[in-house]
């Protein structure tokens, strides 16, 4: 454990597998994503709306942020990204075919959170990465990033589709780092989304200890063996199944992870909230 600590708190979250699945205690049903018009093909933006959809649902109730759509970030994390549509597009250019802007993938994961961003009138700053390995860690980075720059909330969205054609995969392999690990593929389309706020913290006297834990405080573990099914997403997967189960149970008013990345290694509290 680290004595760096991050508070935040976690307003709803969401996980949309079209397919349902079962993994470790979490059961996902099947549930269906509807097209999104101006794109084809593709399960990626659906994807990705559908679960956004489902998360701020209760907390828009039919309606857009309004005034808290200018303290919104939005990030978007993945690994491999929408290659459905970068395969297609790559197949029909290279059997000489007229190219369809539809098809230039480069715009596809800018172009879904601009359609968001006009559904909930989100007005404030728009992240798109492509993170090696697991993402959950550089994704919650980027959250904080944010919200200490000024923002009040931050839209986290985690999105893979099923990689096991050989062609991403072998472009992944050329371009990850000498002596890198891999990412395991996915093994089922899937998109998760997180709402996070900012927690006002109180003023603390100096030298003074950090607050103890909570006594009704979950932990999330450190490796997501039993999610490994959704690859890169497993642990944003296990941290959305923790939050979950804390919920449902009524057995945790937060959630605790330990974080070590680029940044450092820290300690993320997450608060459980309610959608409002």
């Amino acid at each position: 454990m680290t004595d760096t600590q991050t508070e935040r708190l976690l307003v709803s979250e969401a996980l949309v597998v079209p397919s349902g699945i079962q993994a470790g205690h979490l059961v996902i049903e099947p549930s269906e994503t509807r097209r999104v018009p101006g794109f084809v093909e593709s399960a990626f933006s659906p994807l990705i709306k559908a679960a956004v959809d489902r998360c701020l649902a209760d907390v828009v109730d039919g309606a857009t942020l309004g005034e808290q759509g200018a303290r919104t970030g939005l990030v978007l994390a993945t690994l491999f990204g929408d290659t459905v549509t970068s395969d297609l597009g790559s197949r029909l250019l290279e059997s000489g075919q007229t190219a369809n802007p539809l098809l230039f993938y480069q715009s596809v994961p800018t172009t879904i959170l601009g359609v968001i961003a006009r559904d909930y009138a989100i007005t404030g700053p728009t992240t798109c990465v492509a993170l090696r390995g697991d993402v959950r860690s550089e994704a919650l980075d980027l959250v904080d990033t944010i919200l200490d720059d000024g923002m009040d909330q931050v839209l986290l969205i985690g999105v893979e589709l099923v990689t096991a054609e050989g062609r991403p995969l072998a472009a992944h392999a050329r371009l990850a780092r000498d002596g890198e690990p891999l990412a395991a593929p996915s093994r089922t389309d899937a998109a998760v989304a997180f709402l996070f706020r900012r927690v006002e913290a109180a003023p603390q006297a100096a030298g003074a200890a950090a607050p103890a834990p909570a006594a009704t405080e979950a932990v999330v573990p450190a490796a997501p063996a039993d999610f490994s099914a959704f690859g890169s997403l497993a642990g944003l997967v296990q941290l959305y199944a923790t939050l979950r189960a804390a919920r449902a149970q009524d057995t945790a008013d937060a959630v605790t992870l330990d974080i070590d990345s680029a940044l450092g290694a820290r300690q993320l509290r997450v608060l459980l909230g309610t959608a409002r």
